[in-house]
Formats: structure tokens, C-alpha cells, sequence
């Protein structure tokens, strides 16, 4: 592997190799510390090991000058570092149900490095908030839409979500009820942070004592109005802080 600075939009190579991961790295199966790399491991929610994980290493101080490197089969990955303070993001790409997804993984430590270097890990998790910016979620966001001839209030909506298969990561996922209000469930017209994959989506209206059936469209594919929608996430592919989302329409 190359060593590759991109300083304020200017490509410097550096033409020697650079090894991903020392030899001891290489037969190991844990990071190791040592004085002016960078190195940590990459692993799924259950700790198994993701091989070719992008690694970037990125200087605070200056803009778009930047270290890369990549995770070998064990999930550990080491960069030389060079002089100055430096933040590290590992992102990958994820294949599921025929659509390429992009996954930004989330850190033991967010905090800054200098040339000494240091470990820094990463976990995929389908949920949680990044410790550097609480506006961006791991997990994937649905918009809400209300139908033309729709003006219920969405604290009157219940929606359930039917797991259709494992999950993105292979996980089996969970039957989950959504309400205004509660903790995906926040911000009007958005549920945040839901854990992605394929499901079944439901609605109803909770009004006046009854339970009203609502119709549900996908809001992507402009699709029917149905009693039951299968709901895919759209990917996202852009290496930073990517976001997967969805979309419904909910109506009569």
C-alpha cells in the first residue's frame, strides 16, 4: 500500500510501500501499540473480525490531508503516522438484499492523536449517536409524509415494524411499535436511529378509543397505497457519515 497526503487539494505520493499491518499484526489477532502508529481492529456487533474496512486517518490542522489505510482478514489495521493531530474514521461497504450500502463504524475513543499514535477500535452498531456530532445516528432514518387528504396528528399514529429476514449486519431483528414521541420517534415527520434492514411496515390510527387500519405507499417508488408495505432502506454510498434512509406516505 502507498502512502497517500492530500494537502489543501495537492496529491503528494510518497513512493515507498507501506505495510497495512507489521507482521506481527498480520498473525495476530489484537492491535498492539507502538510509538507512532496508529492501529486497532474492526468487528460486528459480536465481535467477529471485517477485513478490507477503509481506514482514514485524517490532520485536524490541515484541510484534506489525510492517511489511509485498510484492514487485513484479522480486522486490525496499523498507519504510520507523521507529525501532527489527527482524527480516525473507519468506513466500509456492505452488500445486502442486491443494493450496496456504505457504513461508517463507530469508535472506542473519538478523541484526537498526535504522531505518537496510539489504538483506536471500531464496532458496527445498527444504532447509537457519533460522540463527535449528535445530529448524525448509526442507525437509518425514515421520513414521514401525510397523504394530500390526510391531517391526522401524528401523535395518533402507531407503526409497526415486521422484521422481513436478518438484518443489514446478519442479525435477526425484532418486531418494533413506533409512536410519536417515543424514542425513535422524536423529531416530527423523522424516526431516527432505527436499526436497518427489510421489514414489514403497518399503521394504524389510535383516535377516540378506536384502532383504525391506515394505508401505507413508499414514498420512493410512488407506489399503491397498501395495508402492509415492504420497506427497504435507500443506500448511501459517500465515505463520511453516510446516512441510510427511508420514506413513507401514510393515508386512508
Amino acid at each position: 500500500m502507498k502512502l497517500t497526503i492530500k494537502n489543501t487539494g495537492i496529491l503528494l505520493l510518497i513512493g515507498f510501500a507501506l505495510s497495512c499491518c507489521s507482521k506481527e499484526h498480520e498473525n495476530g489477532t489484537e492491535p498492539i501499540t507502538e510509538k507512532g502508529y496508529v492501529s486497532g481492529k474492526v468487528v460486528d456487533g459480536i465481535g467477529n473480525p471485517i477485513a478490507g474496512v477503509k481506514i482514514l486517518a485524517d490532520n485536524v490542522a490541515y484541510y484534506d490531508s489525510q492517511i489511509q489505510g485498510t484492514t487485513a482478514e484479522n480486522g486490525v489495521y496499523k498507519i504510520k503516522l507523521m507529525e501532527g493531530a489527527w482524527k480516525v474514521y473507519a468506513n466500509f461497504k456492505t452488500t445486502y438484499n442486491g443494493k450496496t450500502y456504505s457504513i461508517q463504524a463507530y469508535p472506542d475513543n473519538s478523541s484526537i492523536l498526535g504522531e505518537d499514535g496510539g489504538i483506536r477500535n471500531f464496532t458496527w452498531k445498527l444504532q447509537g449517536v457519533d460522540p463527535d456530532n449528535d445530529m448524525y445516528y448509526y442507525g437509518g432514518r425514515i421520513t414521514i409524509h401525510m397523504a394530500n387528504n390526510f391531517y391526522e396528528n401524528q401523535e395518533n399514529i402507531e407503526l409497526t415494524f415486521s422484521p422481513s429476514g436478518p438484518l443489514i449486519d446478519g442479525s435477526a431483528g425484532k418486531i418494533i411499535n413506533v409512536t410519536a414521541g417515543d424514542q425513535y420517534w422524536t423529531e416530527y415527520g423523522y424516526i431516527n436511529d432505527f436499526p436497518v434492514g427489510r421489514y414489514n411496515v403497518t399503521a394504524s390510527l389510535k383516535k377516540e378509543g378506536s384502532k383504525t387500519p391506515l394505508k401505507v405507499q413508499n414514498w420512493h417508488s410512488k407506489g399503491p397505497f397498501v395495508s402492509t408495505l415492504q420497506l427497504d432502506f435507500q443506500p448511501d454510498i459517500s465515505d463520511f457519515r453516510p446516512t441510510i434512509s427511508a420514506a413513507i406516505v401514510l393515508g386512508y
